[in-house]
C-alpha cells in the first residue's frame, strides 16, 4: 500500500445518508456533537430512502385517521402479533409510542402528507394491520431527504461524499470510528467517539430487488466482523413486484382488485401449484393483507406459485409472470369508498401512467423481489449495539421487527431510532474527553493487499453469480439442500474472487469489497435460515412448513460465542 492515509477526528461519524442517518445527524447536532457524514454515494442523492420503489410511502402513526378506536397500545399488539415472538417488546412499545411525534417532526421541516377529499390525513390499512393507520407521503420518502437533507445542509454538517467504509475500528473493546476509501482508492481513517451505522438493508443480493445498486449489506458485514451482535437475519421481506416496464413495489390494496395471472403463453397458473380445496380466488383475497410474502397464511401460495412457475421455464419475456387488471370491474371497485384500494387508485393510477402504463388497458410483468431484512444489528433502546460506540439505525438495526413486519414501520422505525441514535451518540461524544489513536494501518495495509492483479473473471461475473443463487435458494423457497449448496457456492465464489478477479483500480477494489460484504451477509442469513428448522412469518422451509412452538428464540449471530450463534429471546435480554 502506497497511498498515504488521511486521517480526521469527528465527534460522532454517521455512515450512510437516508432516513434514519439525516435524522440522527440533526439530533447529534442538536446534542452539540461535531458529526460527520461519510457516504458511498452523494448526500441526499443516493440510498434506499432516496429512491422511490413505489407511488407512495406509508408512515404508521396510530391517532384515529382512519378508524376511531387505534391507539399506541393497539399499534404495538399489531406489531407484536406480526414479529410472532421474535421482536424486543421494549423496542417495540418505544416504536409505538413514539410513532406520532415522529410525524410531527417531519412535518415541521415540511414533509408534506397526502389529505383525503373530506380533509383529514389520508390513510390505508398496510400489511398485517387491524387499523387503517398508513399515513401517504406521495413519491415514496423523497421527500423525507429533501426536508431533512435540506436542513443538514443548511446547519453546514460536514460530508464526505463517495467515501466507501471498508471497516470499523475497535480498540478496548469499543468502537473507535471507520477507514474507509475515497473515489481515488486512497484510504481514509475516521475517528469518532460514536459511530452511527445507517447503511441500509442487503436487497442486492438478490437478482430480483427493489433497491438501489449500492444495498450491498456493507453495515451488517462491518459490524459482524468488529464484533457486533446480529438478530434475526433470516427474517427478509420478500414480494411481488413489476419488474417491466419499470421496477416497482405491488401494493397490497391492488390485490383487491383481483388481477389476472398468467405464464409466458397467457395460462393462468396459480390453480397448478394450490393443494386441494384453496382456490385462486382464496389466495388473491387473502393477499390483500400484506405486500411481503409470509408462511402465515394461505397468500403464500402467490409468491411459491410464480417462484415455481418461473423456475419451470413458464415465465414471460423479462423473467417474470404477466399481471393484468382487464376483467377488474373499477365503477364497483372504487364505488367502495372506505376500501383501500378505492382510496389508493387514483394516485397510483397516475403513478403508472406517468411510467407509461395503463392499468385499465395493459398488461404488465410481475415476480417475486426481495426487499428489506427485518433482523440485522441488534441493538438497545439507545439505538447502540452490543458494541460500545456503534450505533445503529432503520433498517440495518435489528430488535422493534420480527418474523413479519407491518408495512409502513421501516419509516418509522428510521426517525425513532435514527432520532435516539443520534441523541445517545451525540451526548457520547460531548461527554468523550478525546478520541480514539489505535493504529490501524496495518489492517488496512491487509485488507488492500490481498487482492490479485489478473485473472479471467469479473467483478460482474461473481455478482450475478451470488444474485441467481440467492434467488434460487434464499429468495422465498428455501430447503436444507438448497440452504447447503448456497453456503457451497457462496465459498467457492469468495475464492474465485479472491484469485481470479483482477483488481488493477479503485472502481475494481470498490466493487470488488462490495462482493465480499454480500458474500459475508449471504453465509450469514444462509447460517441462520439453516438453523431455523421451521417456517415462521417471511422465513419459510418448505422441508419444515409448520411453525414450531419450541423455536420461539431469535438466532444471534456473534462471532465471538461458540459455534458463532446464540439462541435466546429478545424479550429476556
Amino acid at each position: 500500500m502506497n497511498a498515504e492515509i488521511k486521517e480526521i477526528r469527528t465527534g460522532v461519524l454517521v455512515v450512510g445518508s437516508g432516513a434514519a442517518a439525516l435524522r440522527a445527524i440533526l439530533e447529534a447536532s442538536d446534542a452539540g456533537a461535531d458529526v460527520l457524514v461519510a457516504i458511498k454515494g452523494e448526500f441526499r442523492k443516493s440510498g434506499a430512502t432516496f429512491h422511490s420503489l413505489a407511488e407512495v410511502g406509508a408512515f404508521n402513526v396510530p391517532d384515529d385517521a382512519g378508524e376511531e378506536g387505534d391507539s399506541p397500545d393497539v399499534f404495538l399488539q399489531d406489531i407484536l402479533t406480526a414479529a410472532q415472538s421474535m421482536a424486543d417488546p421494549k423496542l417495540s412499545q418505544i416504536l409505538a409510542s413514539e410513532a406520532k411525534s415522529a410525524l410531527d417532526y417531519l412535518e415541521r421541516y415540511g414533509v408534506n402528507f397526502e389529505r383525503s377529499p373530506k380533509g383529514g390525513y389520508l390513510v390505508y390499512k398496510a400489511c398485517f394491520s387491524s387499523r387503517p393507520r398508513s399515513h401517504v407521503i406521495h413519491d415514496h420518502f423523497k421527500p423525507i431527504v429533501k426536508a431533512l437533507g435540506g436542513e443538514a445542509s443548511r446547519r453546514g454538517i460536514k460530508v464526505i461524499d463517495n467515501l466507501m467504509i471498508v471497516d470499523l475500528i475497535t480498540e478496548g473493546g469499543e468502537c473507535t470510528g471507520a477507514w474507509g476509501l475515497d473515489i481515488d482508492g486512497n484510504p481514509v481513517v475516521i475517528y469518532a467517539a460514536s459511530t452511527i451505522v445507517t447503511t441500509g438493508g442487503a436487497s442486492h443480493l438478490f437478482a430480483t430487488n427493489l433497491y438501489p445498486s449500492d444495498i450491498t449489506g456493507d453495515g451488517y458485514a462491518m459490524a459482524h466482523r468488529a464484533g457486533a451482535q446480529l438478530a434475526n437475519m433470516e427474517f427478509m421481506q420478500a414480494g411481488i413486484s413489476l419488474i417491466h416496464p419499470f421496477v416497482n413495489l405491488f401494493g397490497n390494496y391492488m390485490w383487491d382488485g383481483h388481477p389476472n395471472l398468467t405464464d409466458k403463453h397467457g395460462k393462468p397458473f396459480l390453480a397448478d401449484y394450490l393443494p386441494v380445496g384453496l382456490t385462486p380466488y382464496d389466495v388473491i383475497h387473502e393477499k390483500q393483507r400484506h405486500f411481503p410474502f409470509s408462511s402465515s397464511d394461505i397468500s403464500r401460495y402467490i409468491e411459491i406459485s410464480v417462484q415455481k412457475a418461473i423456475n419451470e421455464g413458464r415465465g414471460s419475456p423479462h423473467g417474470g409472470v404477466w399481471l393484468d387488471f382487464l376483467d377488474t370491474d373499477f365503477k364497483e371497485m372504487l364505488a367502495q369508498e372506505n376500501s383501500s384500494f378505492a382510496r389508493m387508485w387514483k394516485l397510483t393510477h397516475e403513478w403508472y401512467l406517468k411510467r407509461g402504463v395503463d392499468l385499465y388497458k395493459e398488461k404488465v410483468q410481475i415476480a417475486c423481489s426481495a426487499h428489506a431484512i427485518n433482523g440485522g444489528i441488534l441493538i438497545d433502546g439507545n439505538s447502540q449495539s452490543s458494541l460500545p460506540g456503534l450505533y445503529a439505525a432503520g433498517e440495518v438495526a435489528a430488535g422493534p421487527h420480527g418474523a413479519d413486519r407491518l408495512g409502513g414501520n421501516m419509516s418509522v422505525t428510521c426517525q425513532v431510532f435514527g432520532a435516539r441514535a443520534g441523541r445517545h451518540a451525540g451526548a457520547r461524544a460531548v461527554a468523550a474527553q478525546n478520541t480514539s489513536a489505535a493504529h490501524v494501518s496495518p489492517r488496512i495495509a491487509d485488507a488492500l493487499g490481498n487482492w490479485p492483479k489478473q485473472g479471467t473473471s469479473t467483478t460482474g461475473d461473481i455478482k450475478r453469480a451470488i444474485q441467481k443463487a440467492a434467488n434460487r435458494n434464499l429468495l422465498v423457497i428455501r430447503t436444507g439442500d438448497g440452504l447447503d449448496q448456497m453456503a457451497e457456492e457462496c465459498t467457492g465464489l469468495r475464492k474465485q474472487l479472491h484469485e481470479d478477479v483482477a483488481v488493477t483500480n479503485s472502481v475494481d477494489l470498490r466493487a470488488a469489497i462490495e462482493l465480499d460484504n454480500m458474500l459475508d451477509v449471504s453465509l450469514m442469513i444462509t447460517k441462520a435460515a439453516k438453523l431455523r428448522t421451521e417456517s415462521r412469518g417471511s422465513h419459510y422451509r418448505e422441508d419444515f412448513p409448520e411453525k414450531d412452538k419450541a423455536q420461539e428464540q431469535s438466532i444471534i449471530l456473534d462471532k465471538n460465542a461458540p459455534n458463532g450463534f446464540l439462541q435466546r429471546s429478545l424479550a429476556h435480554r
